[in-house]
């Protein structure tokens, strides 16, 4: 049960948008490095996904749209203009201190995180929660509200994807993301998220993003040049379980060609995406990262950081 100290904005779950193919039968790259579960079908039919669940709870959603969808009835989907084969979104969550079946404490809390963000005003607000499911293989349902943003008051260019959306489970979490020794143990390692990095390539996007992420974190976000010509704000975050495992942040980047890897701006053919979401895993294992592509042009990479020493 979530403590009477328990942080507001924490990470729930990161999405990956992969070709429908590939969600059936999975690249090697990403089944030789994590243990991945059956997912469902979600409503309306559209999409389904499978799932990498982490010690810390939160959750990496391999998502695709299913084979033969109009290409209109996509487009009508949030996600349906996105590209195959990128980190699309991540979401949030506020954790709940009752653990009955139905408990709306979650979606209480909100209100404030949503009141915050209005007097950020920035001009981006976020609507209250919607219901939603996913159907398992066996019939039953995982069911949840989302909470999206709506930009009818924002100046400046949009994208879907500049800011998390926020789920609250309606049946336990627990079914959601199933945290068992087996489900959590994978082949390289990864024990939980040390940091999701935005990049935005948009300088003025990215000034208007620093007072709205003020309001997510309820804090401050720090100014640092990790690296020569490369700007970025941090905010401490936090994940549903196991904060033994080290320090959480989210990062926002100035998304400059010096902020990506040589590997990551060749396979790119050089161009510096408007938008991109990167996510950073802390390892029992050693250092490195797992990546791979899933399209031509878009180089997958998950940083693997070994867990602090104590």
């Amino acid at each position: 049960m979530a403590s009477q100290s328990t942080p507001e904005s924490v990470f729930d779950h990161v999405i990956l948008l992969i070709p429908h193919s590939q969600l059936i039968s999975l690249p090697q790259w990403l089944s030789d490095a994590f243990t991945i579960l059956e997912g469902g079908v979600h409503e309306g039919g559209m999409t389904e996904n499978k799932i990498v669940v982490f010690k810390d709870g939160v959750y990496l959603e391999l998502i695709a749209f299913v084979d033969g969808l109009n290409p209109q009835h996509r487009a009508m989907h949030p996600w349906g203009r996105q590209p195959d084969g990128h980190i699309i979104h991540w979401a949030h969550t506020i954790l709940s201190h009752e653990e009955e079946e139905g408990s709306n404490n979650s979606e209480e809390k909100f209100r404030a995180v949503q009141a915050r963000i209005q007097d950020s005003q920035v001009g981006i607000k976020y609507l209250d929660p919607e219901p939603g499911f996913r159907t398992m293989a066996d019939g039953s349902k995982r069911t949840w509200a989302n909470a999206i943003p709506n930009f009818d008051n924002y100046k400046g260019p949009i994208y879907v994807n500049q800011q998390p959306f926020w789920t609250f489970d309606r049946t336990p979490r627990s079914l959601r993301a199933p945290i068992t020794p087996g489900n959590a143990s994978h082949p390289s390692g990864a024990v939980g998220v040390a940091g999701i990095s935005l990049f935005i390539k948009d300088e003025e996007v990215l000034t208007n993003m620093v007072p709205f992420y003020n309001a997510i974190f309820n804090k401050p976000g720090v100014n640092e040049s990790p690296h020569k010509n490369v700007t970025r704000y941090s905010w401490e975050a936090a994940a549903p379980a196991h904060p033994e495992f080290g320090q959480r942040h989210f990062f926002l980047y100035h998304g400059t060609k010096e902020a990506f890897t040589e590997e990551e701006m060749a396979e790119a053919n050089g161009v510096v995406p408007d938008i991109f979401i990167k996510l950073s895993l802390y390892t029992k294992g050693k250092g490195g990262s797992v990546k791979g592509a899933l399209v031509k042009g878009t180089l997958i990479t998950f940083e693997l950081i070994p867990i602090p020493s104590s």
